[in-house]
């Protein structure tokens, strides 16, 4: 209870509104109601209403595959939460074939070695807080050095990968 305390007399969001945006952003799962979301600051607030309507509207470019076992449907449904929560952060004419682009080709095995070659040479500059984030967030729960990658995602200006990164650097866990 102390924690909530701390973080409203902050101005920080409260823990669970902030958790809540971090496993929508790194889980795939659906993000949180707008009424959950109090004490987010306004600009994150704007952005999750605007994410929650494109999400509801998301229909994936992903083919599912044929014949697939219980392991690779399970895969098939990571890649599609990645490219929902892409198309949901970002707005832009040509976010759904980069997202299906990139949940096609994602490495769920490593990552944020798979993102750092991809920010190496980035043809989509905005995707970048997101892939920070994403990386970051691996990173530390990997190896426990993800905080460099997390400021990074932070101090770029999308304001629901602030929240999530702020959460995660303040309280330096994983998320179930």
């Amino acid at each position: 209870m102390w924690i909530v305390a701390l973080a409203l007399s902050s101005g920080a969001p409260p823990p669970q509104s902030a958790a809540g945006v971090a496993r929508a952003l790194l889980l795939g799962r659906p993000m949180i109601a707008a009424d959950a979301a109090a004490g987010l600051p306004s600009d994150a607030l704007k952005r999750l209403i605007e994410y929650r309507e494109r999400e509801a509207a998301f229909k994936s470019a992903l083919t599912p595959p044929r014949g697939a076992d219980d392991q690779e449907r399970a895969l098939f449904d990571r890649r599609v939460a990645v490219e929902r929560v892409i198309v949901c952060l970002f707005p832009r004419r040509d976010s759904a074939k980069i997202a299906a682009g990139f949940a096609f080709d994602a490495d769920f095995e490593r990552p944020a070695v798979f993102i750092d070659g991809l920010l190496r040479d980035l043809p989509v500059p905005w995707l970048a807080p997101y892939l920070n984030l994403v990386a970051g967030y691996d990173r530390m729960c990997g190896e426990g050095n993800g905080e460099r990658q997390l400021a990074t995602a932070r101090d770029a200006g999308h304001p629901l990968i602030k929240v999530a990164a702020e959460y995660l650097l303040s309280t330096r866990r994983c998320l179930e």
